[in-house]
Order: structure tokens, then C-alpha cells, then sequence
């Protein structure tokens, strides 16, 4: 494991531990509700193993929280955004704080500028078995995982298939993936977009030559 992946594991694993210790449950119950190995949980927390899309999803759901709570926080990110790159809301708390002079700032009553994430700044984990997500959000946004997804060849989502709330919008960039949903099984290739219930049983793997890269949307309000 190289610095880079060990500083995603040792993150996933301390947020972990942080979580789990606040709802105070032991690592066997745990284990049992997210149906991952208690040994493997011990592992992740360590920060010497990753979770698989499907153990994260599982771990995530098991504590109440939303998978996005395992990215990395940018709140000191966004506090360096220029105005224009920041919402009323990050302004005001800026503000506040004493890190924006407010007679720099020439925005209109009652409007909101976007939020900008520059690419250098995109809160990154890497998964089991070569995956990486993305965030392509500045923050955590209720409700949906907005997220560029990078799979290994030969990296799959999971040993089992997932499921879990939620509506999933997928659009490959590179390469090619291959969806098991259900008892049906796709293959998406550059272009290729795809809209799935994510209660239905899925798997995403690559088997192809080279890495895939996509961009992927999961919905998990109703």
C-alpha cells in the first residue's frame, strides 16, 4: 500500500472508529448488522485494509450516515474560495468567522453564487481492490452522491451484490463497465449511460484491459 492509498485507508478507518465509538456498539455488532467479518472491520478501522463499495454502502447504513460522511471535510477548502465560488450561506459564515473582508464582496440581495470545487480539490477515497471515488461536490449534499468513479481492470464492486436505497444515474467516460443488476447483466462502454433502482441487487465490475472512468449520480431521498 503506497502513502497515498495508506492516508485513504487511515481516514476511512478513523472516521470509522470515531462513529462506531460515539453510537457505542462493539465491533461484532457492527460487523453483524453492516454483514461484514468482524476481523475485516478490526482491519479497516486500522486503517491496514479497505472496505468494498458494497461493505461501505453496508457500513455506512448499519450507523446512520450517509456514505459521504467517509470522504475527507473541505470546510477549510471552501473558506479559501473566492465569493463568486461560494453560496450566500458560506459568505455569511465567512464572514462571521473574520476570513472574507466583506467590502470585497458585490453580490446582489438574495442571490446565491455557485459553488465551484476546482479539480485539485475533489475529496477522494480509494476503495478495495482499485477503486476510487471522487466527491464532485464542495459538501456533503443531502440526499445525493454526486461522484467521478475510477475502476481498476479487474476491480469489482463487491464479492456479492448490493443493494440499497436509492435511484443511480451512470455515465461511462472511459474504458468499460459491466453491470449485474439483477439476473440480467450489461456492458457499458464509452458513452453509454444507465438508470437503475438501487434496491435491486447490483454489482459493477471492470473487466476490461484498462481503467474506467465515470460519472455516477446516486439519488437516496424518496
Amino acid at each position: 500500500m503506497d502513502e497515498h492509498n495508506a492516508n485513504h485507508a487511515a481516514l476511512i478507518g478513523e472516521k470509522l472508529r470515531e462513529a462506531r465509538e460515539q453510537r457505542k456498539m462493539s465491533l461484532r455488532e457492527l460487523a453483524r448488522k453492516a454483514e461484514v467479518s468482524a476481523s475485516m472491520l478490526s482491519q479497516i478501522e486500522n486503517g491496514k485494509a479497505y472496505p468494498s463499495v458494497r461493505s461501505t454502502y453496508n457500513i455506512a447504513a448499519a450507523l446512520g450516515l450517509p456514505v459521504d460522511y467517509f470522504f475527507p471535510d473541505t470546510d477549510a477548502a471552501v473558506k479559501t474560495r473566492a465569493p463568486e465560488e461560494m453560496t450566500a450561506s458560506d459568505l455569511r459564515e465567512a464572514q462571521l468567522n473574520g476570513t472574507l473582508d466583506a467590502n470585497a464582496l458585490e453580490l446582489e440581495q438574495g442571490h446565491a453564487a455557485p459553488v465551484i470545487l476546482h479539480g485539485n480539490m475533489r475529496p477522494t477515497i480509494s476503495l478495495k481492490g482499485g477503486i476510487e471515488w471522487a466527491r464532485l461536490t464542495a459538501h456533503a449534499e443531502p440526499g445525493a452522491e454526486f461522484l467521478e468513479i475510477t475502476y481498476a481492470p479487474g476491480a469489482t464492486s463487491g464479492d456479492r451484490m448490493s443493494h440499497h436505497i436509492g435511484r443511480e444515474f451512470g455515465l461511462v467516460l472511459d474504458g468499460a463497465l459491466t453491470i449485474e443488476l439483477g439476473f440480467e447483466r450489461y456492458t457499458l462502454c464509452q458513452g453509454d449511460s444507465i438508470i437503475f433502482d438501487s434496491t435491486t441487487p447490483h454489482r459493477l465490475t471492470n473487466h476490461g484491459d484498462k481503467p474506467m472512468r465515470a460519472l455516477w449520480v446516486v439519488l437516496t431521498s424518496r
